[in-house]
């Protein structure tokens, strides 16, 4: 069997065009509230990374942020075509379940193994804006979609900026367990707001479900995670790994519907934009995973290789802010400027500030609080135009009718980089121990090790700059796909782009 790019496009329900307006605002705020879920899941967490390494008495501790990313990379895809078969807000409704199991199990769980696992559930919440940008345009009428969707944008934006400023102050206050029961409460009382007040949406699309490639992603990029943190196991993990990633990619080369399409993936456009999206996926989990580490190191006086010493609430106001600001206001910007010149130009831009924040860290600059702030700017630029103009050039490299196949295929190649990179650059943080904490027993990184993980970071960001620098496509203003020769295909976008 082949790899098909062709898929068919719903026809929008009649009921949704007679929504009132009251009622379009409700879903929109409700499924806002749900996608803030996601960002929380991060922001709230990161800053309590060093409490959390001290109370389960591990080194391995870039897992925490790890494990949900690389369940969300193998699984998501598929969640989003569950929903498209069997109803959106049913598979919604199911992840969000085990999502709030995954955060229960987090506040109270004894060990990191079961730790780990709850933050494995709580990566099928990242399924949330998937589904809830189709809920969105199956549900309210289609004047005021466009308007919905900004409205999940500012939501989405609105954790940003709160998340780390709540989590700190709550590690700081109450311990890094007050932070899963304040998402667990916040997040069941958004769940049932939207079991009493969001419909089911009638739109149903048949999809072939490729179980077999993610198992088989899912498993290689476990075992080559298990290979890079277990010393014992490396090479029978980095040989398992490989062997199974192998026949991922033979099996997705036959299978109808695959989670990565090579068909697709042979497009120089496509695969251009996906090397990028692999590559700064380096440096954005190395930052998720290793920044709060780095930055909440304990400063030891006449001591060059110690931290800061920051508090988890003065790095979300000297990191998180400045990051968060930056990039919300870069998204917008970078949007204009997509539209007005060029994604390609955008994304130049945005690589050159991630090459400038390696090297920031790699270089040994962020000696201070205010350096630190400079750094919350630089990478904030490099998010927000990432993301914007990576989504731009993927819409212009490809037909309408298989965007939701390639946006799938980025999200999986960002997912999966990042659980790879944060694990393996974790590993080589760990490899240079400054000193043992006398009141934790905990080994303390030197910066040292970090340095050499951005220099690495730095690394991958130029190979983004260059790989942006050859792509033919994206030269031209953002037409929303419609250079790609088959923008009429309407009906078949509206649902695609909500994967």
């Amino acid at each position: 069997m082949v790899d098909s790019l062709h898929f068919p496009g719903p026809e929008k329900p009649a009921d949704s065009e007679s929504r009132s307006k009251g009622q379009s605002i409700l879903i929109v705020a409700l499924v806002a509230l749900m996608t803030e879920i996601v960002a929380f899941e991060f922001t709230l967490v990161a800053p309590g990374l060093p409490e959390m390494a001290a109370a389960f008495k591990t080194q391995q501790i870039a897992l925490v942020m790890t494990t949900p990313l690389l369940v969300a990379g193998c699984f998501v895809p598929i969640l989003g075509k569950l929903a498209d078969v069997h109803g959106k807000k049913k598979v919604l409704l199911c992840n969000s379940a085990a999502f709030l199991a995954g955060t229960m199990l987090c506040a109270i769980a004894p060990v990191f193994p079961l730790f780990l696992l709850g933050r494995a559930l709580q990566g099928f919440g990242l399924v949330a804006p998937v589904i809830c940008y189709g809920l969105v345009r199956d549900l309210i009428p289609s004047k005021w979609v466009p308007l919905g969707i900004g409205g999940i944008g500012v939501g989405i934006g609105a954790s940003s900026l709160i998340g780390p400023l709540l989590g700190g102050w709550l590690i700081d206050t109450h311990g890094f367990r007050s932070n899963f029961w304040v998402l667990f409460v916040y997040s069941a009382v958004v769940v049932a707001a939207v079991v009493a007040c969001v419909p089911e949406t009638t739109v149903r699309i048949a999809h072939r479900i490729d179980y077999p490639g993610a198992a088989l992603l899912g498993f290689g990029a476990t075992s080559l995670i298990v290979g890079a943190v277990r010393p014992d196991l490396r090479v029978f993990g980095f040989t398992l790994g490989i062997v199974l990633l192998i026949a991922f990619v033979l099996v997705e080369r036959r299978i109808a519907q695959p989670l990565i399409s090579m068909k697709l993936l042979a497009r120089p456009g496509v695969w251009m934009t996906l090397l990028v999206a692999g590559a700064y996926g380096v440096l954005n989990g190395t930052s998720a995973a290793l920044l709060p580490q780095l930055l909440r190191l304990p400063s030891i006086p006449g001591n060059d290789e110690s931290g800061l010493g920051m508090t988890a609430t003065q790095y979300s106001l000297y990191y998180g802010m400045p990051a968060g600001l930056v990039a919300a206001f870069c998204g917008i910007f970078g949007g204009w400027a997509a539209r007005r010149f060029a994604p390609r130009s955008v994304g130049l831009f945005g690589m050159a500030a991630a090459v400038c924040a390696s090297l920031l860290i790699g270089l040994g600059f962020v000696g201070s609080f205010g350096m630190v702030i400079v750094y919350g700017l630089v990478f904030g630029v490099a998010n927000g135009l990432y993301y914007v103009s990576s989504t731009n050039l993927l819409i212009e490299a490809v037909p309408a009718n298989t965007q939701a196949v390639s946006s799938s295929m980025k999200f999986t190649s960002e997912q999966v980089v990042s659980a790879l990179a944060s694990a393996y650059l974790g590993v080589l943080v760990g490899s240079y121990i400054l000193m043992v904490n006398p009141k934790t027993g905990q080994p303390i990184p030197s910066e040292q090790g970090f340095e050499y993980a951005y220099l690495i970071c730095g690394g991958f960001a130029a190979l983004a700059f260059v790989v942006m620098l050859m792509m033919r496509h994206g030269r031209t203003p953002a037409s929303g796909g419609v250079a790609s020769g088959q923008g009429d295909d309407t009906s078949s976008r509206s649902v695609l782009t909500a994967h």
